[in-house]
């Protein structure tokens, strides 16, 4: 098989595009690469793009040399060498590659929303039970609220701001998630 190919059949385009840093909101949008965008009018799919925009389209191999400003055989053999995808690699292996980034953004979609829902709980608290007087006693969930929030928000912020490698950091420092290098 051709280097083409390979990356085609063994990489989902979305994954390659977040890989590359490509943002893609919740409905996998993203401003076009080929025009400018206040909105985002780019889909991305699993095996194309599309920019309802401009019109434009094509594959995982188009979208990466547009990005980097690359012929496409050397997009190709830069998403092959990034994603350790060799000719004589079977299918199998691909699918491990495939399933431990299915796992990272599963894992990594769930932490995050914990992080979320206990800064969220955390606030609650802090209104729900402050007290009314300096004299009336500290409610345990406030006094946890004021310890815990600043922590917890840092780290959420991870997620919502920090870099991919900053999100492995912190699964990988908390032990979280071992499967994904």
């Amino acid at each position: 098989m051709s280097v083409f190919a390979d990356v085609k059949i063994q990489l989902d385009l979305t994954d390659v595009a977040q890989y590359y840093g490509i943002e893609l909101n919740r409905g996998s949008f993203t401003n076009c690469l080929y025009h400018d965008d206040e909105t985002p009018s780019m889909k991305i799919y699993e095996d194309h793009f599309h920019c309802y925009g401009c019109g434009k389209h094509g594959d995982m191999i188009t979208l990466i040399g547009r990005l980097f400003s690359i012929p496409p055989f050397q997009a190709a053999q830069k998403i092959a060498k990034d994603f350790n995808i060799s000719p004589d690699m079977n299918y199998s292996e691909a699918n491990k590659i495939k399933s431990s980034i299915y796992t990272y953004k599963k894992q990594e979609t769930l932490i995050f929303n914990i992080l979320n829902q206990y800064c969220r709980f955390l606030l609650e608290c802090r209104d729900k039970y402050k007290p009314g007087s300096p004299s009336e006693e500290l409610h345990p969930l406030f006094v946890e609220s004021l310890l815990n929030y600043e922590q917890y928000n840092y780290y959420r912020d991870i997620f919502i701001t920090g870099s991919k490698e900053e999100r492995i950091r912190f699964m990988k420092d908390f032990n979280i998630f071992k499967g994904f290098k």
